[in-house]
């Protein structure tokens, strides 16, 4: 085994075969830094002959995973293999070193890095961020979970990187040694693969590095009652973002405002809406003032920032130009029932809302949503496999909820509620697409999902 978690390069290098478990954009980022190093790599995938490369030395199925074992040094883990994988446990009884992609970039790369983590919002505040630092640190990458695998540019001369983590990336990675490590928010998610929330937090928690006194550490006061007996005895500088007195980062959605430890930032002309959008900024605010970051560096960035795509998105009105007091939001990328009630946070009664849910549920509890409901009284259209496993309850308890096949059949009968309906034609309201649920039943992804539902506001609402 190594004699470090994050091992030398040298003493990394001093192993002639790795074995590459998971072929998807991880492993084959993996495998070519590795051979690009002059090593000899094999690959184990359930699909082998889907991603046979003339790369690899050989290439094992999954059944074969004891020959694969025999054959090789060190194993690099993809984020999507489960850790109780038989090929992990049988590495794990030989003393066979395991590294994650992520460790694995962690071992080549030398500069400053920041890690991002949550079970919402981390893949825009990694953006955000990596957006507002750009003015300080141009020579800097952002990469990890949002898209770009962190071995793709490890060895490069950076100043600064910022990586999105997610606890799949983190439960098998030792202390990545972070100058900034970031949680969210932490709420129900993954279980079928962490089984407990204690298993989930625990993967999440290693974004901090506590007995490190340079390390600073951000995080929801929402989390420090539950995690104060944690946190609050070591070394490492924490600092709390939330609406609560005692954050040192605090957000004023009424007056639209961040208040940081450098002064307040006026949040009313950024490009984002919705009160979770401010908790993403202000953490991307907290993170820039820690890399030293002006407050004119950081205000003139923000401001600038377009957001990612199907992530609370607004779309451009010539895509709806049919009703000019439309707003048309896709949140495509809401997955989870946690993330729906964050976009609906920004909301009150007094909005008129035409909210679309659906997809593939994850089994949550949707007392809370049914909660937030009564508040807003909001219109509710449910498609797709969500149909029959939540028609019953939601029949129940959401009063004139709508069920169709599909999203394009809710904007429909949407468009046509809006004809009929004088009031809503002069006044302001939003067509809010934010499933709360897997995509699979549909749609490849959730991008495939809201590529969907853009286009068809483009041939339902708009004249062009």
């Amino acid at each position: 085994m190594f004699s470090k978690p994050i091992p030398d390069p040298k003493e990394l290098l001093s192993y002639d075969n790795f074995l590459i478990l998971g072929g998807g954009v991880s492993g084959e980022s993996a495998a070519n830094l590795l051979i690009s190093l002059g090593k000899s790599c094999d690959l184990l995938d359930k699909s082998p002959n889907l991603t046979q490369n003339q790369r690899f030395r050989y290439t094992f199925s999954e059944e074969d995973f004891e020959k694969a074992i025999a054959s090789n040094q060190v194993l690099i883990k993809s984020p999507g293999i489960s850790p109780s994988h038989p090929t992990l446990r049988l590495a794990r009884t030989l003393g066979i070193p395991i590294l994650s992609e992520i460790a694995l970039g962690r071992v080549f790369y030398k500069g400053c890095l920041v890690g991002i983590t949550g079970t919402d919002g981390k893949s825009t505040t990694t953006a955000l961020t990596h957006h507002i630092i750009k003015s300080k640190f141009p020579n800097s990458k952002m990469g990890g979970n949002i898209g770009v695998p962190f071995t793709q540019f490890c060895t490069e001369d950076l100043d600064l990187v910022v990586l999105e983590l997610s606890s799949y990336q983190l439960e098998d990675s030792p202390n990545l040694e972070l100058s900034v490590g970031v949680i969210t928010n932490i709420a129900t998610d993954h279980l079928e693969r962490h089984i407990t929330m204690e298993n989930y937090l625990s993967a999440k928690w290693k974004i901090s590095n506590l007995n490190e006194k340079n390390h600073h550490f951000i995080l929801p006061d929402s989390l420090w009652e539950k995690m104060r007996q944690k946190i609050e005895h070591y070394d490492a500088k924490v600092l709390l973002f939330g609406s609560n007195d005692r954050s040192q980062i605090q957000v004023d959605f009424k007056n639209q405002k961040i208040i940081s430890m450098d002064g307040e930032y006026d949040t009313k002309n950024f490009p984002l809406p919705g009160f979770h959008n401010l908790q993403n900024l202000s953490v991307a605010i907290g993170i820039a003032e820690v890399l030293g970051l002006s407050k004119e560096q950081i205000t003139s960035q923000y401001l600038e920032f377009e957001g990612l795509p199907h992530r609370f998105k607004k779309l451009n009105k010539k895509d709806h130009n049919l009703y000019p007091n439309l707003v048309v939001i896709n949140d495509s990328k809401s997955t989870n029932l946690h993330s729906m009630l964050s976009g609906l946070s920004g909301f009150s009664k007094e909005d008129k809302i035409y909210l679309i849910l659906g997809g593939e549920p994850k089994g949550e509890n949707f007392q809370p949503f049914f909660d937030r409901w009564k508040e807003l009284n909001c219109e509710v259209w449910v498609y797709g496999k969500a149909t029959k496993v939540w028609q019953s309850e939601f029949q129940e308890k959401i009063l004139g909820c709508k069920f169709v096949p599909n999203p394009k059949e809710a904007l429909t009968q949407i468009k046509t509620q809006i004809q009929l309906d004088a009031n809503t034609m002069s006044q302001s309201a939003t067509i809010l697409f934010s499933p709360a649920c897997a995509s699979f039943d549909l749609y490849k992804n959730f991008s495939e999902r809201g590529d969907d539902f853009e286009n068809q506001i483009r041939k339902l609402f708009s004249t062009t």
